[in-house]
């Protein structure tokens, strides 16, 4: 057999003869080659340069430093992590063996430290993402008090607990990854397996009934996130919808009231959409496993698509690391504006300065996107 992919050895009890019928199950299909090679490297740089591309305008205008474009930038940092590093996995499990299972790691310490890291990424992302919806929720629905607490000081101490909840979580279900297990491979006895892999290795659980406990601690966070998103956006709509029925409104507050209920629910519809599609078929697909593992029966989605959930799982959530600064940034006019100006040189930028002061003030007025300053914010 070819050599082993694993500087680690397998005892008798895990070989695993494999028949000529087998074979192409254990092999990459025609669809993990088309996502590994082709989508996941495209998605990883288109998911750079628009995360970065945010980075650098809010770092290069400081009139968009504002508090929501420090948790945008935190959140950018976050998809940036969890897009990478899982974009590198994906592409080294393809190119490191012909085998569909392996992963490309040579200690369980590299499995706890790689997944760790990004799955930190991944939580850290949807909790700066419920942390913002609850910026403008306190903004909008109570403004008074929003005004008394909000500060640079508090936006970074949340910011902080946002990574360590997404550290914490993450590592809570590092038990279901932590130890890597070599199997040994005994292919057909023809001349064109001979070079094939003699063993593979893949990062499992520590003990069999982990793998009950995990699900849960995956999805419960998630799930916690969308139903507090859900409520927080019915009431910051509720909300804008009863300052536009105020009869006492002048004319002029109407139309801007009216303009402003329109830039939020289209904020609001692409955020919760994107967002919540982009993330359900991992869940649907893990719940789903779950459930039949604890009624041990088969898993209908594993049973008709095959390793097809893994990549419709997959993909929808680094197309959503990939696009979210363009959600939250150039849907805000001040944004775009801001994108021409950073781009420019030094000195194009210091005249510029003053009329993109001028352009950001009724811009900022008009849009409730989540790059609007926080004072605006409390005054609507």
């Amino acid at each position: 057999m070819g050599a082993g992919i694993t500087s680690g050895g397998c005892s008798e009890q895990d070989t695993v003869n494999i028949s000529q019928e087998a074979v192409s199950s254990w092999l990459h299909t025609h669809l993990d080659v088309c996502v590994r090679a082709i989508v996941v490297p495209i998605t990883w740089c288109l998911g750079i340069i628009t995360n970065l591309t945010f980075l650098f305008v809010i770092v290069r205008v400081r009139k968009l430093r504002s508090d929501t474009n420090i948790y945008l930038a935190h959140l950018s940092l976050a998809d940036l992590l969890y897009l990478s590093l899982g974009s590198i996995y994906d592409i080294r499990s393809y190119t490191a063996s012909v085998v569909a299972f392996h992963d490309p790691f040579v200690n369980s310490a590299q499995c706890f430290s790689v997944f760790t890291v990004v799955n930190t990424g991944y939580f850290a992302s949807i909790a700066i993402v419920t942390m913002v919806s609850f910026e403008r929720f306190l903004a909008l629905c109570h403004p008074i008090k929003h005004l008394k607490i909000r500060g640079r000081r508090r936006t970074h101490r949340m910011i902080a607990i946002c990574w360590l909840v997404g550290f914490l979580i993450s590592t809570s279900t590092s038990p279901g990854i932590l130890v890597l297990n070599v199997v040994c491979l005994q292919w057909p006895d023809v001349d064109a397996f001979l070079d094939y892999p003699s063993s593979y290795a893949y990062c499992g659980p520590v003990s069999p009934r982990v793998k009950y406990f995990i699900p849960p601690l995956l999805n419960l966070p998630w799930i916690m996130a969308m139903v507090a998103n859900v409520f927080m956006y019915v009431r910051i709509l509720q909300m804008l919808n009863k300052r536009t029925s105020n009869k006492n409104m002048t004319v002029r507050k109407v139309h801007n009231a009216t303009h402003i209920r329109s830039h939020v629910a289209k904020m609001l519809v692409a955020n919760g959409t994107v967002f919540f599609l982009c993330q359900a078929p991992y869940r649907i697909f893990s719940l789903s496993g779950w459930i039949c593992l604890l009624a041990q029966i088969p898993d209908p989605f594993r049973a008709g698509l095959g390793s097809g959930t893994i990549w419709i799982s997959v993909v929808p959530q680094n197309i959503n690391a990939m696009i979210n600064p363009l959600i939250y940034g150039t849907v805000n006019p001040a944004y775009r504006s801001a994108i021409r100006v950073a781009f420019k040189c030094k000195g194009h930028v210091r005249r510029r300065k003053t009329s993109l002061s001028a352009m950001r003030a009724p811009e900022v007025n008009n849009t409730t996107s989540l790059a609007i300053d926080e004072s605006m914010e409390t005054r609507l």
